[in-house]
């Protein structure tokens, strides 16, 4: 198998329809062509793991690629890809989400499962359970195993709209796992679960909402605020970007904050260490800071749709600079995505 030229990582894919995509890579700030075949040929989902789960549309055969590992034969996990099973029916839209229990190559017996959201308004997920073997870095899936695709309700509520009320059912957004269990933003009051026993179980954990007063504007009813959800060290992180009422252009404050389940609240933090998180459509995750990737420490980096730039904001100080990566274009592609490196 011919070797794919790997990507710069982070790297942000800007999907531009009918014509190629491209790469910008926030290292070096350079914007070009897309040279990897397995994001060329394929319909990709990123993880924030840094695997990219990868669709052929012709055969519908799908694999998880380790865009930094190299290549393989396909069947295991110690390069670059991990082989799954097809799918059997029409797959997911591309802007769905996907996010992976643990990480694939986990030395040990067990098994993980990668879990595919639809966009709002589907309701619906597909997940794979993959069994792997034990004893050193290889890894195959059981050749039982197979995609799911499940049909999901976790209520709704009621919406004031003119003339009355309307039901509006919620929907599955930001899928974030952590320590084997999958979490997403629920209520401002309540986060939800989801487990598989082995199949989906939707539950909700309660979780004290954060405070926006102090971010309300002046003669605005409320705040306005965009949550990416990751996992650090174990734990689960929320990094929200508060925005100027409906003005989405306008950022007042950038905060990160620690999931306290055991006090059943959101602890802002003022450090994340030698890590850089990185806020995208698809996913929320981190990456090393400095060496290869030559991020900032201790910095959230996100894109924004209103001014197509890419914003950086340390924590700590709460400090912000714009960089702006995208000219040319009129607007960010919707399919965009960012892959971020496998964590080592």
């Amino acid at each position: 198998m011919a070797t794919s030229t790997p990507p710069p990582l982070p790297c942000l894919v800007v999907d531009n329809g009918e014509t190629a995509a491209t790469l910008y890579g926030v290292s070096d700030g350079e914007h070009r062509p897309c040279e990897a075949e397995e994001l060329r040929r394929n319909r990709c989902w990123a993880t924030s793991h840094g695997w990219v789960l990868c669709c052929d549309p012709a055969t519908l055969s799908t694999f998880l690629w380790n865009p930094t590992g190299g290549d393989d034969d396909g069947g295991g996990g110690g390069g670059g890809k991990i082989a799954l099973p097809p799918f059997t029916q029409p797959p997911p839209p591309p802007n769905s989400q996907c996010a992976l229990s643990r990480e694939p190559t986990d030395a040990g017996a067990g098994r993980f499962t990668v879990v595919i959201v639809e966009p709002s308004g589907s309701y619906v997920l597909w997940y794979c359970h993959v069994v792997v073997g034990g004893g050193g870095s290889s890894s195959s899936p059981s050749p039982a195993a197979g995609w799911t695709r499940h049909e999901y309700d976790v209520g709704g509520t009621n919406v004031r709209v003119a003339g009355g009320h309307r039901f509006v059912r919620r929907s599955v957004a930001g899928l974030t796992a952590c320590r084997g269990r999958f979490y997403y933003f629920h209520t401002a009051t309540d986060y939800g679960v989801l487990d598989f026993s082995p199949a989906p179980v939707f539950g909700t954990v309660p979780m004290r909402a954060v405070d926006m007063a102090e971010k309300v504007a002046a003669g605005e009813a409320m705040a306005k605020a965009s949550v990416h959800t990751l996992e650090i060290g174990g734990e689960l992180y929320m990094a929200y970007i508060f925005f100027h009422g409906d003005d989405g252009s306008r950022v007042v404050d950038v905060g990160v904050y620690r999931m306290d389940f055991r006090r059943r609240r959101a602890v802002r933090v003022r450090s994340v260490g030698d890590r850089a998180i990185i806020a995208g459509s698809n996913i929320g995750g981190w990456c090393p800071a400095g060496g290869e990737t030559e991020l900032r420490p201790n910095c959230v980096y996100w894109t924004s749709p209103y001014d197509k730039c890419l914003h950086v904001c340390d924590i700590g100080a709460n400090a912000r600079k714009l960089r702006e990566p995208f000219k040319g274009l009129e607007k960010l592609p919707r399919r965009s995505f960012w892959i971020i490196p496998v964590h080592k």
